[in-house]
């Protein structure tokens, strides 16, 4: 089994390897760094031996292979080649920059458990360690009085996943544990609380209720995110998420763009590259997944623009916005991001590059071009 290409996927932590065998149809193999190895694949065992490997997940013709945030790519990436080899005539050797580094992408998971749709407590995950956050009182008592409605509370509390965060932990933690509070007033709860009571563990509904330019006037930011966070968003809405990315409160601009995306009509584009050059990179990064997730090639100008981001994250999110759906005229920007000083940012810009000039049979050459500029470094 060898190394046929190599691709990045839509997250920085994670790279897909694709391989010259197949596994049988619908078989898979799933591993963490922590599970018992005993029985795995030697190759699965050697890929593990590698520092910064943390998840193996081979399907098909390829792996996802899941890198601690704190292991660059060019140290894991030249130890996988040398377990599974490459179909490539390039060379063996590869320059181990053995570097291990605080910073990484700062992108943090996040969950929020909940009994009954009643939030319990978050959890954030930043690829290294776990970290949990209580909630204010009040949360507590309403899953306390919910749960003599169950027969097993524990095992119906659930892990719900939320989109993802960038930068500090603790800063994140707090953000959210401030915008549940917001939320979710004690009205909301005691009604969560009759709904478990009564048995009704399905998703909780939007409120239905329009909000409006005068809501958001509220001088109040935790009274303005409530309205916000319940609202089913339309084309109708654009007047008040146009306030609503001016707000000061960075929360509620990621709220906002965040909604923006789920309209999926070109009208919301303006806006969208609004967020895109928001101060918050929060903000920014979600502009960016948004303008992905449409497609819409509208967008190609102001992406090729946040190719030179002060932030890699929102880089990144760009390079992969051009590899999906970019054209010829992104090829100077492309060429002039080439150097960029992520390793990620880098490959990405060299996949949409490969894909724009070269089309789809390019793809194939982007393990060695990759490989080779980690030599010379």
């Amino acid at each position: 089994m060898k190394i046929v290409s190599i691709e990045p996927t839509p997250s920085p932590y994670s790279m897909k390897i694709n391989l010259d065998e197949q596994l049988a149809d619908g078989k898979t193999e799933n591993y963490k760094v922590n599970d018992d190895l005993s029985n795995a694949p030697n190759y699965i065992q050697e890929l593990f031996n590698i520092n910064g490997v943390k998840g193996i997940y081979r399907v098909i013709d390829f792996i996802a292979l899941e890198r601690n945030p704190r292991i660059t790519w060019e140290e894991i990436l030249p130890e996988v080649r040398n377990v599974l080899g490459s179909v490539e005539d390039v060379s063996n050797e590869f320059i181990d920059n053995s570097t291990v580094t605080d910073e990484h992408f700062g992108e943090i998971k996040v969950f929020i458990q909940k009994f009954r749709n009643i939030p319990i407590q978050v959890k954030l995950e930043d690829g290294e360690k776990e970290h949990r956050f209580g909630l204010p009182d009040r949360f507590m008592h309403a899953t306390m009085e919910a749960s003599e409605a169950s027969d097993n509370m524990l095992m119906e509390r659930k892990w719900v996943e939320q989109n993802p965060r960038y930068g500090d932990v603790d800063e994140i933690g707090q953000e959210v544990v401030d915008e549940l509070a917001a939320s979710y007033d004690s009205e909301r709860l005691t009604e969560l609380m009759k709904l478990a009571s009564a048995g009704e563990s399905t998703t909780e509904q939007k409120s239905g209720k329009k909000v409006t330019l005068e809501m958001l006037d509220n001088p109040n930011w935790k009274d303005r995110y409530a309205v916000l966070d319940r609202m089913d968003p339309t084309l109708d809405d654009l007047p008040v998420l146009d306030i609503a990315l001016d707000d000061g409160k960075a929360s509620i601009r990621r709220l906002a763009t965040a909604y923006l995306g789920m309209i999926e009509e070109p009208e919301v584009l303006p806006f969208l590259y609004k967020a895109l050059k928001d101060k918050a990179v929060n903000v920014r990064r979600t502009a960016g997944d948004c303008l992905s997730d449409l497609g819409f090639k509208e967008a190609i100008p102001e992406m090729i623009n946040a190719l030179s981001d002060s932030n890699r994250l929102v880089r990144w999110r760009a390079a992969m916005y051009l590899y999906e759906v970019g054209d010829e005229s992104a090829i100077p920007a492309l060429q002039q991001a080439i150097e960029d000083p992520e390793f990620e940012v880098r490959m990405q810009v060299k996949m949409a590059l490969a894909r724009i000039e070269g089309g789809e049979s390019a793809k194939g050459s982007i393990w060695h071009q990759m490989t080779e500029a980690t030599k010379q470094k």
